[in-house]
């Protein structure tokens, strides 16, 4: 096992543990959230045929080259409409939009740019070959437009069912384990004896999880006994993929995580060189890969997005760029002096906005790693380097978290 390694190289040795990649059909309206399994080609032209972006009048643009020209009316086009008018020299046919162009025309004029007589109309605009959409200028039949590994969102979900597919191949969704250890711990809305402290970091990672296109399985807090760990530990090891803990990853007599995964498992690293999130533990429980989670809450969120996120992700075969992710890279401007952290990645909480030079960060609350509250106070991390203190003006890296 190795001790106080780097994130980079915790992140190396997390990716020799794997999980079982599955797929399954997924129906259009159950899309959301999941990541396709393959590339996925359009069925059909988009748009299906020229048509109009505007209500109006297709024309000839040769018979509108003058303002006040009249045409006469020959008929109407409307979406979803099957018989069309043709349009010869000299007249007009009315338009709505989405609709159909009429053989002959090859322009619209704008209902605003117009005047009705009759059976005629008067032209007192422009006639915009631009204002017709052409066959295919959005999707062309089998022509691939989404990349495997990309996750579903709204805008996916409609352009899938624009290409024509009522079902697609998708991922299997992984199933996490999360179980929060201590004698401290009760659950929300119980009343509290001195010495307790409410169960949070069990929900929040668990909505971590879920974030990432996972499926999280909680469960029940594990008090401080070994016997009672190493059972839950082997239940989560017979029925997920892998394996969340948190707290009991430190040096102290009763963080049995660790002690345990020293005796039983097969422990790839324990502690990485990073602030707050220290001690986090990773390796293999009956051969379901385990992260040891540190206790507090924040630490536990900051290992989850800058450890477990990424190796998830790269598990599930997610795209590293339409892929789930909780955070992305930028530049800020501080604001403030911000204190680095001695032989550690600093990843002190911020508050991202856009000035007028670009990106700027301050701070608002306290930074202990218990303070889960600072973690919606503010919405990025710091990265600073080891032994690195930044003055206000300086412009560092940081993650904005999504």
């Amino acid at each position: 096992m190795e001790t106080s390694v780097t994130l980079e190289r915790a992140l190396a040795l997390a990716s020799t543990l794997t999980i079982p990649r599955h797929t399954e059909t997924t129906p259009l309206s159950l899309l959301s959230g999941r990541i396709l399994a393959s590339p996925l080609s359009s069925k059909v032209d988009d748009p299906a045929f020229d048509n109009s972006a505007m209500d109006g009048w297709a024309v000839r643009a040769q018979d509108c080259t003058s303002d006040g020209t009249t045409l006469e009316i020959v008929g109407t086009s409307r979406a979803g409409g099957e018989q069309l008018p043709q349009v010869s020299t000299g007249q007009a046919s009315r338009i709505m939009t989405g609709a159909p162009i009429p053989p002959g025309a090859d322009a619209i004029v704008m209902v605003e740019d117009s005047a009705e007589e009759g059976n005629h109309v008067k032209i007192l605009g422009p006639a915009r070959p631009g204002f017709i959409r052409k066959q295919g200028e959005n999707l062309q039949k089998d022509q691939e437009i989404l990349r495997a590994g990309t996750l579903i969102g709204p805008a996916e979900i409609s352009l899938v069912a624009t290409m024509g597919h009522h079902e697609v191949e998708t991922l299997c969704k992984p199933t996490v384990a999360v179980i929060s250890t201590g004698d401290e711990l009760v659950q929300p809305g119980t009343n509290l004896s001195p010495g307790q402290i409410y169960e949070s970091n069990s929900y929040g990672l668990t909505s971590l999880i879920e974030k990432m296109g996972a499926t999280a399985k909680r469960y029940d807090v594990v008090h401080d006994n070994i016997e009672g760990l190493r059972t839950t530990l082997n239940d989560a090891a017979e029925s997920c993929d892998a394996i969340l803990t948190s707290g009991g990853v430190s040096m102290g007599e009763w963080d049995l995580v660790r002690r345990l995964m020293e005796d039983e498992g097969q422990p790839l690293f324990w502690k990485v060189r990073i602030r707050p999130g220290g001690p986090p533990l990773c390796g293999s429980w009956k051969n379901k890969p385990l992260f040891g989670l540190p206790g507090n809450p924040v630490s536990s969120h900051v290992v989850f997005i800058s450890i477990v996120a990424p190796w998830l992700a790269e598990c599930m075969g997610a795209d590293h760029e339409l892929g789930p992710r909780l955070a992305d890279r930028i530049r800020v401007k501080l604001s403030e002096d911000i204190k680095g952290a001695p032989k550690k990645l600093c990843m002190r909480r911020i508050r991202i906005e856009i000035g007028e030079d670009g990106f700027v960060a301050t701070t608002h609350t306290h930074q202990g790693s218990g303070n889960i509250h600072s973690m919606v106070a503010h919405n990025g991390l710091t990265l600073l380097p080891p032994d690195i203190d930044a003055k206000a003006g300086e412009i560092i890296d940081a993650l904005w978290l999504r």
